[in-house]
């Protein structure tokens, strides 16, 4: 994949990131939004870890290639490619690195603020539940980015001097005894979405009620995991494609003999909290509300004012005045979480603009068009420009 321009010269670049999920799409997408900006890379994309062998790199070096992005899990299963690189002299940059590791001289480290991701959870729970306890559930693998996300969970709750415990065993029965031992309300941080995923359905299993009782928060936003849950999982999104477009930036000095740090942060790592029903208030709402709402978080493109009413098994008057009550309407309910689904598909670097109207009810793109410009003073492409370059 060859990305030019006329205004500089062509650089041949092997790219490795970690395509499976979407932190690392959504770091291939910052990256290409760095090449679209005018710098020029004849790429080669590595699609797994397994293809990364000493081999391929060699190949690489062979064919005159002068810059290397890698996403590295865990360098011990690749040190004989890191290495062979760092023997080899040319510009490295790991992204998405969870040192504090082994540093190879000439390489270039990028990698998120992990305690600001977790304030950032932590400052969630303290907006919803005042003085509440905290709880971690690190990833089953424990892999370093999960030890990383723990170690800064406990430096942050003894700075805030905060109650807060961290899951120590493996099994499933384990952690629905500790779950429903903790003291109610608390808010559970989750490693990533997937084991919020698993707290999410230990609670359900040992009737243990969320939000009412515990509430839950993920890491990555990962929509198919999040979206179709019961409840949908509230997460903390990291800013992944400013991290791509700051990793292939990092290059391109490296590249041009330019000096650049060792360690390289994203200065803004949190791209937002995204709020769903496993982390949101409802002390207070009445059950007819929280029901409605959670309908309408779940399938706001199917549903209106009467079907809405009809799923419930109330009268239109009853649940309008039940949204009334609390200083809102049906109506309103359903644009807002419409809304939220647009901006999610805008996310996606790899979803077309065009047919994001139809996904999210409205009646045409045209429509959706001047709503979205009239709400956010900009059209949908150029919002999407500014989060994915991390500017938004």
């Amino acid at each position: 994949m060859k990305r030019t321009t006329s205004a500089h010269p062509v650089r041949k670049v092997l790219l490795s990131p970690k395509l499976e999920g979407k932190a690392g799409r959504e770091h291939l997408a910052g990256i290409l939004d760095f090449l679209d900006a005018g710098h020029v890379w004849d790429v080669q994309i590595v699609r797994s870890a397994s293809e990364l062998t000493t081999e391929a790199v060699r190949k690489a070096l062979a064919d005159g290639t002068e810059g290397f992005l890698l996403s590295v899990a865990a360098a011990g299963r690749q040190r004989a490619v890191l290495d062979l690189l760092s023997r080899a002299g040319r510009p490295v940059v790991v992204l998405d690195d969870h040192g504090p590791g082994r540093r190879l001289p000439g390489f270039s480290y990028v990698r998120f603020d992990t305690p600001a991701i977790v304030a950032a959870a932590l400052d969630h729970f303290e907006r919803i539940l005042p003085g509440a306890g905290v709880a971690f559930v690190p990833d089953p693998s424990r892999e370093p980015w999960s030890t990383a996300r723990e170690r800064a969970f406990l430096s942050l709750v003894a700075q805030r001097r905060l109650e807060g415990s961290v899951f120590a065993g493996r099994r499933r029965s384990q952690l629905a005894a500790w779950l429903a031992a903790l003291p109610a309300p608390a808010g559970v941080l989750a490693a990533n979405d997937l084991t919020a995923l698993m707290v999410v359905e230990a609670c359900a299993e040992s009737g243990i009620d969320v939000p009412e009782r515990l509430s839950v928060l993920g890491i990555d936003n990962d929509e198919l995991i999040c979206g179709h849950t019961r409840p949908p999982i509230a997460t903390v999104e990291p800013n992944f494609a400013g991290a791509g477009f700051l990793a292939a930036a990092t290059l391109q000095r490296m590249m041009e003999g330019r000096r650049t740090r060792r360690e390289v942060v994203v200065e803004e790592s949190v791209s937002r909290i995204v709020v769903r029903d496993s982390a949101r208030p409802c002390a207070g709402k009445p059950l007819l509300f929280r029901r409605a709402t959670d309908l309408i978080r779940s399938d706001a493109v199917r549903l209106d004012v009467v079907s809405l009413a009809r799923e419930l098994g109330v009268s239109r008057t009853r649940l309008a005045e039940a949204f009334r009550r609390q200083g809102t309407t049906v109506a309103r309910e359903i644009r807002e979480a419409r809304y939220a689904k647009v901006l999610e598909l805008l996310r996606d670097a790899h979803q077309a603009i065009g047919p994001i109207a139809n996904f999210c009810g409205w009646r045409s793109e045209t429509h959706l068009m001047h709503d979205f410009r009239r709400r956010m003073g900009m059209t949908m492409r150029e919002w999407r420009r500014r989060h994915l370059r991390g500017d938004g």
